[in-house]
């Protein structure tokens, strides 16, 4: 008897290529904004460990802020799977990417810019660089195919998971970071300024 071959999973690449397409799109909006390429003071480290008050935050490929773009990419997966549930899983990954892409270019808009350092503790904070913003995009994918790999019930554990990490290391994260922009709160700014133990 012959053994039945398995289904061979077949993916789409029009979302992919226009998902790589959004990201050229941000790249040159970004530009015409105005923003640097790279970090001002020339420092090359693809990774900075710094989350506050430093010249090098959202400067770099990657910070610490990365951690909430990955968590950007698990609330997309579970929000385009409620609101697009028919959507083959590409579809909904290249909507994930169109929204943050907008976020990264709305994030450095001077209103934004402004709002951060009027509420947070980023007092020094005055944009993302391009390749920040990349990075973020990246992060922010890599986040919705984790959720895709774990599912629900896992991903639900790794968000929360992440979210306390982020707490306890920079004082911040994704949730906390929606709440000072759009509802400030001067407690937990003054927590966030104080120096770490």
């Amino acid at each position: 008897m012959l053994q039945e071959e398995s289904p061979k999973v077949r993916i789409d690449p029009i979302p992919i290529a226009l998902s790589a397409i959004t990201g050229a799109l941000m790249i040159a909006v970004l530009w015409w904004l105005g923003r640097v390429w790279w970090c001002k003071l020339s420092d090359r480290a693809i990774y900075v460990n710094e989350a506050w008050n430093s010249s090098h935050t959202s400067q770099h490929l990657f910070d610490p802020y990365t951690f909430t773009h990955v968590l950007h990419g698990v609330l997309f997966f579970w929000l385009t799977g409620i609101l697009f549930a028919k959507l083959v899983i590409e579809w909904r990954f290249l909507i994930a990417i169109i929204v943050e892409a907008a976020w990264e270019v709305l994030e450095n808009t001077n209103f934004i810019i402004e709002k951060y350092r009027e509420n947070t503790a980023s007092l020094d904070y005055f944009g993302d660089s391009i390749s920040n913003s990349i990075g973020d995009l990246i992060a922010c994918a890599l986040g919705f195919w984790v959720a895709v790999k774990f599912g629900w019930w896992r991903s639900l554990v790794f968000f929360f998971l992440t979210e306390l990490v982020l707490l306890w290391w920079i004082r911040d994260s994704l949730l906390l970071n929606i709440v000072m922009l759009i509802y400030p709160l001067d407690g937990i700014k003054q927590w966030q300024m104080a120096p770490l133990p």
